[in-house]
């Protein structure tokens, strides 16, 4: 009987900002490996038909005629990756997870508790001075409406039920999760989000999610509160403005962006209610970003599944 022949890689190309690092935790790890650090600009034509796998934020490589048949993503998105070429058969596209979920669930339900708790608008009052007493809302019994299943969205919903709230999930094809109360298709978006004290997106960056929270879906909104740690383009920036004037949201938090850094000049700085963070709710941590690529590297080649592994179909 044949025996099937599992991958190899032992020529490590790692593009990234935090190269160097990325490269001492893997090679301390596993020395057999051999890791070039190359930034963009010092990549060559020989560090591309040398390497077998990729390590990076970006692929600054053209797949097709290097030796590369691995690339591993140091942050959870991939759609960076994806956008702007077909990506080659036979070359495997893997990504960083870490305590993602952990850490935007956690900006997520920090975020609503402020806002709930009106904390932005005590801090306005103290820097006046002034004593004005505002009842508080509790954020138990209220509607967390989340797109995105995946599991990032899926603990987003576990924090926001701990607290009591009803999670609504909505994907692609609306299939059950049993993190959320129930689950949506995408489809559905606009009939849903009038029941949305909190509308988060969580949900990846493909063709079809692109701009798909615009005028429809948040003109139905009645008196949400917009969380966006996804990524800017899944959002109709003018939209958003808008509804925040009408208050069919009655504020934002943005951590992404369509361009990044924010223009000086972008009225989101102005926004009434509006939150923006620099891109900060989901940093993937160096030793994550190692880890992950290990795990990844063993269960390759060991010929076991890979659960990070991305469907380059879908672009998740």
């Amino acid at each position: 009987m044949g025996t099937t022949t599992r991958p190899r890689f032992s020529k490590i190309l790692v593009c990234d900002t935090r190269g160097d690092e990325i490269a001492a935790y893997v090679t301390t790890r596993r020395p057999d490996l051999n890791c070039r650090v190359r930034t963009a600009d010092s990549l060559t034509a020989e560090d591309q038909t040398w390497a077998d796998a990729l390590v990076g934020f970006t692929v600054p490589v053209d797949l097709e005629h290097s030796s590369i048949r691995w690339v591993h993503s140091t942050g959870a998105g991939v759609d960076g990756l994806l956008s702007g070429r077909p990506w080659p058969k036979g070359v495997t596209l893997t990504r960083s997870k870490g305590r993602l979920g952990d850490r935007m669930a956690e900006y997520c339900v920090g975020h609503a508790l402020t806002q709930s708790q009106r904390i932005l608008r005590f801090q306005r009052d103290q820097a006046a001075r002034r004593w004005a007493p505002v009842e508080p809302e509790t954020i138990r019994d209220s509607t967390a409406v989340i797109l995105g299943t995946g599991s990032v969205g899926a603990a987003i919903a576990a924090r926001f039920a701990a607290l009591g709230c009803v999670t609504i999930g909505v994907s692609r094809r609306g299939r059950p999760h049993p993190t959320f109360a129930r689950v949506h298709a995408v489809t559905e978006l606009a009939a849903v989000v009038p029941a949305a004290r909190w509308l988060v997106l969580a949900a990846p960056l493909t063709p079809d999610t692109r701009r798909l929270v615009g005028a429809r879906v948040l003109n139905q909104c009645h008196g949400a509160f917009l969380i966006n740690v996804a990524r800017g383009e899944l959002l109709e920036t003018g939209a958003l403005l808008a509804a925040l004037k009408t208050r069919a949201l009655v504020g934002a938090a943005l951590d992404v962006f369509d361009e990044e850094p924010l223009p000086e000049d972008s009225p989101l700085w102005e926004a009434p209610n509006v939150v923006i963070t620099p891109h900060i709710a989901g940093v993937t941590h160096t030793s994550e970003a190692g880890a992950a690529f290990l795990e990844a590297l063993r269960r390759l080649e060991a010929g076991e599944p890979v659960p990070m592994a991305i469907d380059t179909a879908c672009g998740y």
